[in-house]
């Protein structure tokens, strides 16, 4: 069977072409895609062939986040039937294109292992960027948080929206930092308590908000040097702490010397777990992290092309972008 799937065929080429798809192998379920998302970050540094974790390869279909309806299941599947709805974080074939992670096709099998049910609740467009929330959850559930704890969360995109929506999850108040207004006013709307532009006044600004309160904890989604000088004022010595979340291609962003001198607790986190991926899944479905009020374009899968330029060329605002698989626009 040949499906569309979007393909990077080379260095910031992005095409739509057809993949062949097999019945499902032991252990794998067949799913047509609904909606995916994409995750702008890691995607763009694997278009890139930046994603210095796992060096891109040509052309690969990327994508570790989508969610459809059963099609087929293989031999030794547990407790998944055709008709069921899943949450996939990963294709796997072993012939050209292949995956990195392969969730931007219109059908793919997966190992049963990367699939997760759906809970009561979860809205299916929500589902679709089940991982990036995830991010999000990862960074706001590892600092060691009171309610009423101040957090603010530096980055404005996805894993920062996200990661502002968890910490609130857990009784935070939240700040969001960023430089794009789209961004921060969506952020204002459904993450966060406060969500401020980031300048020369940033600490000040923060400052007159917490009153005379420390910051508990930072999440930074950005990673570089200027922005960890930027919150170390906000962090009390020898309580203070930094979750560093998401990725960054550079060897080093942060100052071992000022983290040690401030006796600062610092935590990192990545990858997709099962308890983390089950628990994101459930404030989904208690409404405490969305993705679709964030969604600025849900657009046909034939608009990939389109849209990767669009995030190149910074061409208009932009913040969740979600493929339909069934629209043919």
């Amino acid at each position: 069977m040949q499906v569309p799937a979007v393909i990077f065929t080379a260095p910031g080429e992005v095409k739509i072409r057809e993949i062949p798809v097999a019945d499902p192998g032991p252990g794998e379920v067949q799913i047509r895609t609904r909606f995916s998302a994409i995750s702008g970050g890691t995607e763009g540094w694997v278009l890139h062939n930046r994603f210095t974790w796992r060096p891109s390869i040509y052309p690969c279909v990327p994508g570790y986040q989508r969610v459809g309806t059963v099609t087929a299941v293989g031999s030794g599947v547990d407790g998944w039937r055709e008709g069921d709805t899943a949450v996939a974080t990963m294709g796997c074939w072993d012939v050209e294109p292949l995956p990195l992670w392969g969730s931007h096709a219109a059908l793919a099998n997966s190992l049963q292992e990367n699939l997760y049910r759906m809970p009561k609740g979860v809205e299916t467009i929500d589902a679709a960027g089940a991982v990036v929330e995830q991010v999000g959850y990862n960074a706001a559930y590892r600092a060691q948080l009171s309610p009423g704890d101040w957090v603010v969360v530096f980055g404005d995109g996805l894993i920062g929206q996200h990661g502002a929506q968890a910490a609130r999850s857990r009784g935070a108040r939240t700040i969001l930092v960023g430089h794009r207004e789209h961004r921060l006013a969506l952020g204002g709307e459904h993450c966060a308590d406060y969500a401020i532009c980031e300048d020369t006044e940033t600490v000040a600004r923060i400052r007159a908000i917490t009153g005379s309160e420390h910051v508990t904890a930072i999440i930074d989604t950005v990673q570089k040097p200027e922005c960890l000088e930027a919150y170390l004022p906000l962090l009390e010595k020898g309580v203070g702490q930094i979750v560093y979340a998401g990725f960054s291609p550079e060897e080093s962003w942060a100052s071992m010397t000022l983290l040690h001198q401030q006796e600062l607790t610092t935590h990192y986190i990545s990858g997709i777990a099962r308890p983390r991926m089950a628990a994101t899944l459930q404030l989904m479905a208690s409404g405490a992290i969305r993705l679709s009020p964030l969604v600025t374009h849900q657009v046909s899968f034939k608009q990939a092309s389109a849209m990767w330029r669009m995030i190149e060329d910074r061409s208009e605002p932009f913040l969740g972008i979600v493929f339909d698989w069934l629209e043919e626009g």
